[in-house]
């Protein structure tokens, strides 16, 4: 047998001979939020050891004799995320990964809300920070192996809420879901899931489920193998349950819900599955959904359903034949699996985000308003134990907002203030159940899909990139590796350019199954279609600009944006003024908060020591003017329009670290604006300029704020926040020109 079918062929579980010991999933493994192990702890004041200062407010894995999990750390200045790894026999700290918090809306009390998760074969973790880095850790180590910057690259998007998704592993590949904007047919937003390779990053391939979301979402998604078909299982911002095939992205179906974001993870048994969601029902006069659906055949089909309770955020827990799950209000239910009969429901909390695990007869629940539960499962939900956690701070309140890991005769779980190890510390790995096989490849197989990886590129001028392909059957299995024919081709088409815009085509080399970027200085989006036979497929490729870098739109082309720009594409477009000027103009028509304020960025999130200026110039509606900005080493120079002030700063929504002055400033004038950052040892200096287009440059810097838990670097960019919507009224519209990076 080749390597390459070697790589793909994994052998099927089988029955009696797989044991498990830690729980490298938020939902353990069996991915259904049970644990075999008994004699596990009847009494939460059954306290093994406790970490003070080390807050989780999501759901930690074990793995290894370890415990990993993502949390908020510091105050003020000194707040930040990181991914933290402690003993599991102890609570030492063993290494910790630090890093801050930019380009979103969400606010310190709603930071680290993901979950890590870990891969037994190579012992990396890996973990989506609020941000959107992507990590992967060696897990003995923390060393970062790779990382990726979702927003910056990608384009993710998120809320206010704190609704971020979590990575899982599957076979050789890390996949994660989110909301995202960014160009070509990327433009719009969309649910879009991404996978890569768990070993070195590369992107293997992008999906999207097609329908317009309404909101963000966690929903963590399952897999599992029906019809000899391994595929994976989520909710999303939709409101919808989708389907891909694991190894290529594939769609396979997706199944109207609920209206709004679906937060709650599916759970699987067979050919079941069981989902929860707390939103609107369509055509219904109700709120809130649990269901089982049969997935073996082409399309789901309802086995039965109950409308009217509000499973907002906990996931179902399905053990013996019984599923569980917390509503919003903080009552556990009991429903028959099969029949969907309510068998009984017990009241334990106020609230309740986080999901209810299973062992040993007893079910560990958290409800937010600072309490932790252990209920018996066996007997109608009866209280075994019950704890609140009391703030060192009596101003503020402990909440606990996660779920329980189960591991080697301990229960894990966070507070958002301290971190607790329940029970006696033994070995006792336990047989689980028979789990769904995952189908070995097909080397003989009728190929009817070609892979190409990685299936998107961002290269600088002369970067030389080789691909590799694959060819998978119609169930997406396997079948082997193949040559392929590269061609140049313009990006796809997308939201927000122009109908009648001209696309270019790619320029640069093939040479076989490599392709070399042009040594040009501004930057380009297009594409490679590459061709195996009768079968096809697209890489997507944007090249970056080189510094320094200038750009004064007129050779962008209307109704387009400039080439290697990403998360421009929809919210800016360029547009000739009256005294034909051509501009890039922040649009001002829709009030969602993801459209109305956006960033744009220019190059990659490693880039550092470069200074970046752009004329600015806003409108006034109404009684509003607009904030607009540039962006460097992910700090924010922006004129605050209604404050009528210039401010420097670190993540907009929760001023970390900021300086502003009074800066009158007035609408229909164009202002030049400077942002530069050095860095100094352990900290850095952001410094910022602005003054009136035509006048001399300030020989003094305006602002000079000192950072000492700084960005190393960061993707130049442009900021524009809109104000004043009233759809259809339009509101602040924002224009830039002559953008310099250096």
């Amino acid at each position: 047998m080749k390597l390459s079918v070697v790589l793909f062929a994994t052998l099927v579980l089988c029955a009696g001979s797989v044991f498990a010991g830690d729980w490298t999933n938020w939902r353990g493994p069996e991915k259904n939020g049970v644990s075999r192990e008994t004699e596990l702890p009847s009494d939460i004041d059954d306290v093994l050891w406790m970490k003070k200062d080390v807050s989780c407010r999501s759901t930690p894995i074990v793995m290894n004799d370890r415990v990993y999990a993502v949390s908020r750390i510091g105050e003020d200045a000194d707040e930040q995320e990181r991914v933290i790894c402690m003993d599991a026999r102890t609570g030492d700290v063993i290494w910790e990964h630090r890093f801050g918090i930019f380009f979103t809306p969400i606010v310190s009390i709603r930071l680290g809300w993901t979950v890590p998760v870990g891969d037994p074969e190579t012992g990396n973790v890996y973990a989506h920070g609020t941000q959107g880095l992507l990590f992967c850790f060696d897990g003995e180590t923390g060393e970062v192996k790779w990382q990726k910057s979702m927003t910056e690259e990608f384009g993710r998007i998120t809320g206010y809420g704190g609704r971020v998704t979590s990575p899982i592993v599957e076979g050789n590949l890390v996949i994660i879901s989110m909301i995202s904007s960014n160009w070509g047919a990327h433009g719009g937003g969309g649910v879009r899931f991404v996978a890569f390779d768990k070993t070195t990053g590369e992107m293997v391939w992008w999906s999207t489920t097609g329908i317009r979301p309404s909101n963000t979402y966690r929903c963590i998604p399952v897999v599992t193998t029906i019809n000899g078909q391994r595929i994976l299982i989520s909710g999303g911002g939709d409101g919808n349950l989708h389907a891909f095939q694991v190894n290529t992205g594939k769609k396979v179906w997706s199944f109207e819900f609920g209206n709004g974001a679906m937060n709650p993870a599916p759970v699987v048994d067979g050919n079941l599955l069981y989902a929860a969601h707390g939103e609107e029902i369509p055509g219904r006069a109700t709120v809130g959904r649990v269901a089982c659906l049969d997935i073996g055949g082409a399309e789901p089909e309802i086995v039965w359903e109950k409308d009217g309770i509000e499973f907002k955020y906990p996931s179902p827990l399905l053990q013996g034949g019984k599923l569980f799950l917390p509503d919003r209000q903080g009552r556990l239910y009991c429903f028959d699996a099969k029949t969907g009969e309510r068998l009984w429901r017990a009241k334990f909390g106020r609230n309740c985000t986080g999901s209810p695990a299973y062992g040993d007869g007893k079910i560990y629940l958290s409800s937010v308003h600072g309490y932790f539960h252990i209920l018996d499962a066996n007997n109608d939900g009866k209280r075994i134990s019950r704890k609140r956690f009391q703030p060192a701070d009596p101003e503020f309140d402990v909440e606990v907002q996660g779920s329980a890991a189960i591991a080697n005769g301990c229960v894990y779980f966070g507070t958002t203030e301290e971190f607790y190890c329940l029970g006696k510390y033994k070995k006792s790995p336990a047989e689980i159940p028979e789990q769904p096989g995952v189908p070995l490849a097909n080397p003989s197989g009728e190929p009817a899909q070609l892979q190409v990886v990685p299936a998107e590129v961002t290269v600088v001028a002369g970067e030389r990139v080789d691909f590799k392909a694959n060819l998978f059957d119609a169930k997406g299995q396997f079948i082997r590796t193949t040559p392929i024919e590269l061609k140049l081709a313009a990006m796809k088409p997308g939201p927000g350019l122009g109908k009648d815009a001209i696309r270019p085509v790619l320029k640069g080399e093939i040479d076989g199954g490599s392709f070399t970027a042009p040594k040009i200085s501004g930057g380009q989006s297009g594409s490679l279609v590459a061709t195996a036979g009768d079968l096809e497929a697209s890489v997507r490729v944007r090249q970056v600009p080189t510094l320094p870098y200038r750009e004064d739109f007129e050779s962008t082309g209307a109704g387009l944006v400039p080439g290697g720009w990403t998360n421009t594409q929809l919210r800016y477009v360029t547009k000739e003024l009256e005294d034909g000027n051509t501009v890039l103009m922040k649009t001002a028509t829709i009030a969602v908060p993801f459209y109305r304020q956006w960033y744009a960025f220019i190059g990659t999130p490693d880039m550092k020591g470069y200074t970046v200026s752009a004329d600015v110039m806003g409108e006034k509606v109404r009684d509003n003017m607009p904030n607009m900005g540039v962006t460097a080493h992910r700090y924010i120079l922006q004129m605050v329009g209604n404050e009528q002030k210039l401010r420097v700063s670190a993540w907009d929504a929760i001023p970390r670290v900021a300086k502003e002055i009074d800066f009158a400033w007035e609408p229909d004038t164009w202002y030049r604006l400077k942002i530069k950052v050095v860095a100094e040892d352990e900290h850095s200096h952001v410094l910022g300029k602005a003054w009136k287009k035509g006048e001399a440059e300030p020989s003094e810097w305006m602002l000079d704020l000192t950072d000492e838990n700084p960005n190393p670097s960061g993707s130049p960019g442009i900021y524009g926040s809109a104000l004043g919507i009233q759809p259809p009224k339009p509101g602040t519209t924002i224009y830039y020109d002559n953008i310099l990076v250096q």
